[in-house]
């Protein structure tokens, strides 16, 4: 499981290309409400979202795993 725990609000200050070429993950809201759950991504990856407590999680906000890559968030 790749852990992700660092949110660009909307991908704010990242190169277009680098959101483009970014996996993505269809959350809901009752998900996006939370600061620490599971989910897929469009790569088949199993995530680990660990959030600041409060942070709500809105879709076009891009995800950073631990290991550098990226991730955008799609609202279902």
């Amino acid at each position: 499981m790749i852990q992700a725990s660092k949110l660009i609000p909307q991908g704010k200050g990242l190169a277009p290309v680098l959101v483009k070429r970014a996996t993505t993950v269809e959350l809901d809201w009752d998900v996006r409400q939370k600061s620490r759950f599971a989910a897929t991504d469009s790569a088949g990856r199993e995530l680990g979202i660990f959030l600041p407590r409060g942070t709500l999680v809105r879709g076009g906000d891009v995800l950073v795993a631990e290991d550098g890559s990226m991730v955008c968030v799609i609202a279902a």
